[in-house]
C-alpha cells in the first residue's frame, strides 16, 4: 500500500514515541509526544481541499494536542490532570459532532439500539472498577465517561450513512479511544502495571490516526479532488 509522503512525519513521530517509551527515555518523550497530534494535523491538512467539515477535524485535533501537553504537567500538579480531560472531553464533543454531521435529523436524538449497548456496559464496566478510587475526580469522570460513550455509539450510527471504509475506520478509531482511556483510567486509578504507558499510547496513536483516516475518506468521496 502507497504511503502519502505527508504522513511519513506522524509515523515517525509516533514510532519513536513508542520506541522511546519502551526504553524508558522520557526525554525524547517529552519532544515527540506534542508532536503528535500537529503531525496529524499536517497529514489531514495536506490530504483533503477545503471543506466545512475540516475545521472541526482540526478542532478536535487542537484540543487533543492540549490534552496530550497538559497530561504531561501532571507530575507537577494533580490540576493539569483534571485540564487534560476537559480538553480530551471536549475533543469528544468535537468528534460526536462530526459523527452526527453523517446522521439524518430524525436520528439525532441519539436513541439507544440494543447494538449501542457495547459501548454503554463497556463504560460502566470500567467506571465501576475505577470509582471507588476517583474521590474528587468522580464527578469528572463519570461526565468523561458518559460522553466517550455517547462517542463511540454515534461513530456506530454512521453505518450506512457515509462510505463503508469512512464507517470502518472511525469506529475502529472511537473503539481503540475506548480502550486507551481505559487503560489510562486503570493505571491511574486502581492498579498501574508496567506496560500501561506504552499499551495507552499505542491504542491512542491508532484511535486518532484511524479516526483522522476515516473522515480523510469521507471528505475525498463527497470532494473527489481532495488530497490529488
Amino acid at each position: 500500500m502507497k504511503v502519502d509522503k505527508s504522513l511519513y512525519p506522524f509515523l515517525i513521530i509516533a514510532i519513536l514515541d513508542l520506541t522511546s517509551r519502551l526504553s524508558s527515555m522520557d526525554e525524547l518523550v517529552a519532544i515527540t509526544k506534542p508532536l503528535l497530534m500537529p503531525t496529524l494535523m499536517f497529514y489531514f491538512v495536506k490530504s483533503v481541499r477545503p471543506t466545512p467539515l475540516n475545521k472541526f477535524v482540526l478542532a478536535a485535533l487542537f484540543f487533543s494536542f492540549l490534552g496530550d501537553t497538559l497530561l504531561m504537567l501532571v507530575p507537577r500538579s494533580e490540576i493539569f490532570f483534571l485540564a487534560g480531560l476537559i480538553s480530551f472531553l471536549l475533543a469528544h464533543v468535537v468528534y460526536i459532532v462530526i459523527n452526527m454531521n453523517a446522521i439524518s435529523s430524525e436520528e439525532r436524538s441519539v436513541k439507544l439500539e440494543w447494538s449501542d449497548l457495547v459501548f454503554v456496559l463497556f463504560g460502566f464496566a470500567i467506571f465501576s472498577v475505577i470509582n471507588k478510587n476517583l474521590g474528587e475526580m468522580y464527578i469528572p469522570v463519570v461526565i468523561y465517561t458518559v460522553v466517550i460513550c455517547i462517542m463511540g455509539v454515534t461513530a456506530k450510527k454512521r453505518w450506512k450513512k457515509t462510505d463503508n471504509q469512512s464507517y470502518r475506520l472511525v469506529l475502529l478509531g472511537s473503539i481503540l479511544f475506548l480502550i486507551s482511556d481505559s487503560i489510562l483510567a486503570y493505571n491511574k486509578f486502581n492498579q498501574t502495571f508496567a506496560s500501561a504507558e506504552f499499551l495507552n499510547m499505542l491504542t491512542y496513536i491508532g484511535a486518532q490516526f484511524f479516526i483522522v483516516q476515516g473522515l480523510i475518506v469521507f471528505i475525498q468521496k463527497i470532494q473527489p479532488e481532495a488530497g490529488s
